[in-house]
C-alpha cells in the first residue's frame, strides 16, 4: 500500500537508504573516497554495457558536443564520445576548475584513453580549460548532457544527485547559450540505483524545484527508461537562491555573476562619464571589474597553448 502522506524529502531518504546498501555491492572504490559517495559519484561493474546502450540512442549519434559530469562511470563514454569525433566538455570536480573541452581534432588518437581519465584530461595538450566567456567565443554549442547520479526514480528524477553538480552545470550553461535549447538529458546509472517508489510502497516522487532537471533516457547495463515530456528548468542561475559557499567555491559561479554585473552596468549606459573624476566607479562597478578580471586572469594561466 502506498503510503499517501510521506513528505518528498523522507521518501528519497528512504529510497537513497535502500539504494546505498545494494550499490556497495557493485560499486568501484574511490581511491581518494573509498566507499563515501556522499563525496563522489562511483563508477560501478558493467559500466562499459550501459555506455553500449546510450551511443546506439540517436540523440548520441546526432551529437557534436557533449556535456560529461565528471563521474567514473562515465569515462567510458568520454573515450567512445572523442573515437566518435565528438567534443566533450567536462565540468571538474565540484567545478573548483571550472570547465574542461576535450577536442578530438587536438588530441592525437593514441591519447585519447588518457583524456577520458580524470586525472588526464588536464594534462598539457590534452584538454583545455575554458571559461564560460570562452565557450560563447568559440561558439561552443552542448547538445547533449550525460551524468551520474546516486539514486534515481524510472520517471528519470532525479532521488539523489552526488557531488557532481549537474543542476548547476546545467543552469550555467543554459543561461550563458552554450547549451542548445530542449538538450536531451541522460544518466547512467547501475540497476540497483534505479527505483520504482511502487514497489517500495510510496509515492512517486516528481520533480519539486525549479533547477531540477528530469532525465530524458536513464540507462542501465541491461535496460534504458525513456521518459515522455521531462521537465527542465527554462532559466539560469538565480543569484538570490545561491548560498554564500558555493559563490566562493565554485569559480564558473563567480565568472558568471561577474557578467551579470557588467552587463548590468553596460545595459544602464555603461560608466558613466559624467562622473567627478574623483568618484570613480561605484562598489558595484568595481565589484563586476575584480571579479571578471580574476577570474580570466585564473583561466589564462590554466588554459594550455595547444
Amino acid at each position: 500500500m502506498t503510503a499517501p502522506h510521506s513528505l518528498p524529502a523522507e521518501r528519497r531518504r528512504i529510497i537513497w537508504h535502500r539504494v546505498y546498501k545494494e550499490l556497495l555491492k557493485h560499486a568501484k572504490p574511490d581511491s581518494r573516497f573509498h566507499y563515501d559517495f556522499l563525496s563522489f559519484t562511483p563508477d560501478f561493474h558493467g559500466s562499459s554495457a550501459a555506455v553500449d546502450r546510450l551511443v546506439q540512442l540517436p540523440c548520441y549519434q546526432a551529437a557534436t558536443t557533449i556535456l560529461a559530469t565528471s563521474d567514473g562511470s562515465l569515462e567510458e563514454l568520454r573515450y567512445r564520445a572523442l573515437k566518435d569525433g565528438k567534443k566533450v566538455l567536462v565540468g571538474t570536480y565540484r567545478l573548483r576548475r571550472g570547465f574542461v573541452l576535450l577536442s578530438p581534432q587536438r588530441i592525437p588518437e593514441a591519447e585519447l584513453r588518457v583524456a577520458s581519465w580524470l586525472d588526464g584530461m588536464e594534462r598539457p595538450g590534452i584538454g583545455r580549460h575554458l571559461s564560460l566567456a570562452q565557450l560563447q567565443e568559440e561558439g561552443i554549442k552542448v547538445d547533449l548532457c550525460v551524468f551520474g547520479g546516486l539514486a534515481f526514480n524510472t520517471q528519470g528524477v532525479v532521488v539523489w544527485e552526488g557531488q557532481g553538480l549537474f543542476e548547476v552545470q546545467w543552469a550555467l550553461l543554459h543561461d550563458t547559450k552554450v547549451m542548445r535549447e530542449q538538450v536531451p538529458v541522460v544518466a547512467v546509472a547501475h540497476a540497483c540505483q534505479v527505483v520504482d517508489e511502487a514497489e517500495l510502497g510510496l509515492e512517486r516522487i516528481k520533480p519539486e524545484k525549479a533547477v531540477e532537471v528530469q532525465c530524458d533516457y536513464v540507462v542501465t547495463p541491461e535496460k534504458t527508461f525513456e521518459v515522455q515530456d521531462a521537465v527542465k528548468p527554462s532559466s539560469g542561475v538565480d543569484f538570490d537562491a545561491v548560498d554564500a559557499a558555493a559563490l566562493e567555491n565554485i569559480p564558473p559561479l563567480q565568472e558568471l555573476k561577474g557578467i551579470r554585473m557588467m552587463e548590468s552596468i553596460m545595459k544602464e549606459g555603461g560608466f558613466k562619464e559624467d562622473k567627478k573624476e574623483e568618484q570613480g566607479p561605484t562598489a558595484e562597478e568595481l565589484t563586476g571589474i575584480d571579479m571578471m578580471e580574476k577570474i580570466m586572469k585564473g583561466f589564462k594561466d590554466k588554459t594550455s597553448p595547444s
